[in-house]
């Protein structure tokens, strides 16, 4: 955990830059799923992201493998330095293993786009509705840090 903290320091000695159109961020995220994020802006309020992680919910750790667009609703706070966008999206997922499952996902989350260093922090809570094996409906939660790259 604390190499994140690295991260965040070196990013932020790197000169002014905005996350914009074509960028694309990797990163992790942390919760439900546990693994790999990555997300790629394809214009300043649309973007595809994505994990490759760990799914704790049930008996049996899985492999879960999820993307979602998204639409981004950027909050306009006075003097606020970086970009605060609410998100709201909708994507697949599949989890492996004995019993896989493919369903739908709807996220909804906030995130911070620091001003002056390439770095976006992001938290999110998603309802689930999983259509194989069977109709089951659930919600993950989970938070993360993404470090773009030009």
């Amino acid at each position: 955990m604390c190499w994140l903290f690295v991260l965040c320091g070196m990013a932020g000695s790197v000169h002014a830059r905005t996350v914009e159109p074509g960028n694309f961020g990797a990163g992790i995220i942390i919760g439900d799923p546990t693994g790999l994020s990555g997300k790629w802006w394809i214009s300043d309020r649309r973007a595809v992201d994505m994990s490759l992680g760990w799914d704790f919910s049930g008996k049996n750790d899985r492999v879960e493998v999820h993307a979602d667009y998204l639409w981004q609703f950027p909050l306009d706070i006075a003097e606020m330095q970086g970009r605060l966008p609410l998100y709201i999206g909708v994507g697949g997922r599949l989890l492996t293993g004995h019993d896989a499952h493919a369903g739908v996902r709807v996220p909804f989350g906030i995130s911070y786009i620091f001003p002056r260093a390439p770095v976006e922090m992001f938290a999110e809570i998603t309802p689930l509705m999983d259509l194989t094996p069977s109709t089951d409906f659930g919600i993950n939660a989970a938070v993360g840090v993404r470090f773009y790259f030009k």
